[in-house]
């Protein structure tokens, strides 16, 4: 499982030794050759941290080994992958139905810049809190990530989504649309339902990323 690499850098030194007693008296005849010079040991280059991008379908850290993706559909390993991250084991907590029948409907993971929801025999979501998880910086594909405003996200093809206080403006944007076959979006009646990610603003400026959303589930 990857987690931050901090590759271990090894400094080598090169030194000169030798004995007093078998250093030659003083030559009364100058030599006309320079004095050999010690080689510097190259530095390695450390391997880049890497970005994390927030998909619809998972998550994919990308650095100088590769890219590696954790699907929301297998969240096993999505969790391992966020414990190495963060250096922290995860610590759960069941949730229940939203309409408050106590019926339990999954388990919430949380640490400081990122929760992980996992569903009863189902998949999970994420919520993105911070500008990195584990030290690494995370947005979208597209580059939103906290801190972007919602000019950003409008320009990288986002819309209003949900007006939570109702004052005209909406709290909650969308970005990054996915088409669903085969569902009727609830809030575009008569056109395809869609999953993307959701963006939570305080403001104009982005403090959640939700990954994946839709807008043809009523929850």
């Amino acid at each position: 499982m990857l987690r931050r690499l901090s590759p271990l850098l090894v400094a080598a030194a090169l030194a000169l030794t030798g004995c007093a007693s078998e250093v030659p008296a003083a030559s009364t005849t100058s030599s006309s050759s320079p004095a050999a010079q010690p080689s510097e040991t190259p530095t390695p280059t450390p391997t880049p941290a890497g970005v994390i991008a927030v998909g619809v379908q998972g998550i994919a850290l990308t650095n100088g080994d590769g890219s590696k993706t954790f699907s929301f559909d297998d969240p096993e390993p999505l969790l391992a992958f966020v414990e190495e991250l963060t250096g922290e084991p995860r610590a759960g907590e069941d949730f229940e139905d939203p309409w408050g029948n106590g019926d339990t409907w999954g388990t919430l993971y949380t640490w400081d810049d990122i929760t992980v929801s996992v569903l009863k025999d189902g998949p999970a979501s994420v919520t993105i809190l911070a500008t990195t998880v584990g030290g690494i910086p995370v947005g979208t594909a597209s580059g939103i990530a906290i801190g972007s405003t919602r000019d950003d996200v409008l320009a990288m093809g986002g819309w209003d989504e949900w007006d939570a206080d109702g004052d005209g403006q909406a709290d909650y944007l969308g970005v990054d649309g996915q088409v669903v076959e085969g569902v009727e979006s609830l809030s575009r009646p008569g056109e395809p339902g869609r999953e993307f990610i959701l963006v939570k603003l305080d403001g104009d400026v982005v403090a959640e990323l939700q990954s994946p959303s839709n807008d043809f589930s009523d929850i």
